[in-house]
């Protein structure tokens, strides 16, 4: 089955800009707002009402996918694999304390699903190549017959997108993952091509 990727990044959140450093899950900033906006538009250009929208649990990403969601009149999909990066720089595991797939569903209308009151993010701190395998986990779901839909938008962090995109075509290079930037990768069935990358140029005409 032939299928497009979608491979968003959160808009800008608090943490972002340096505020509510000590928050284990910021929202956005006044610009991560307009921009998630900005998005949602851009993504209407190639997606519609059967597009899968899966979202890492995180506040920014759900809230970024919220704005997808009411453009595109499809619900979101909480989805574990697509979390941050779980590195002993970002979080002191034996502190970190995040709401359940359960209470993220019953605060977000836009999410639809059945979830548990079950601890969802890791027992201990990852290395890049449990990032990598995790991603490369998932990459492996998204080509098979779990979701069936030919439009899938996955929205995540920047650790997670890089990994996912890398894992769906190897040879491509990843300089950066700007906030709320789309890359666009295709699958025809047997391979999967590169068709944009980091894609951020919706957000040009911001009036200031």
């Amino acid at each position: 089955m032939r299928k497009e990727f979608y491979l968003v990044r959160h808009a800008e959140s608090m943490e972002n800009i340096g505020i509510e450093s000590s928050v284990f899950d910021p929202g956005l900033s006044p610009k991560g707002l307009w921009q998630k906006n900005k998005c949602a538009e851009f993504l209407k250009k190639y997606c519609n009402s059967r597009t899968i929208l899966l979202s890492s649990p995180f506040l920014r990403c759900v809230i970024t996918s919220e704005a997808i969601a009411h453009t595109l009149g499809v619900k979101i999909r909480l989805e574990p694999a697509l979390h941050e990066y779980f590195s002993a720089a970002l979080f002191n595991i034996k502190k970190v304390k995040l709401p359940t797939l359960k209470k993220i569903s019953a605060g977000h209308p836009a999410v639809t699903g059945a979830y548990s009151d079950d601890k969802w993010w890791p027992d201990s701190n990852e290395d890049r190549s449990a990032l990598e395998m995790r991603l490369a986990m998932f990459r492996n779901r998204l080509l098979g017959s779990e979701f069936t839909s030919d439009r899938i938008i996955c929205v995540g962090h920047w650790a997670s997108v890089e990994a996912l995109a890398k894992s769906l075509v190897p040879s491509m290079d990843v300089f950066t993952v700007d906030n709320v930037s789309v890359t666009r990768i295709d699958f025809d069935g047997r391979k999967c091509h590169l068709v944009f990358n980091n894609e951020v140029s919706f957000l040009n005409d911001r009036q200031v």
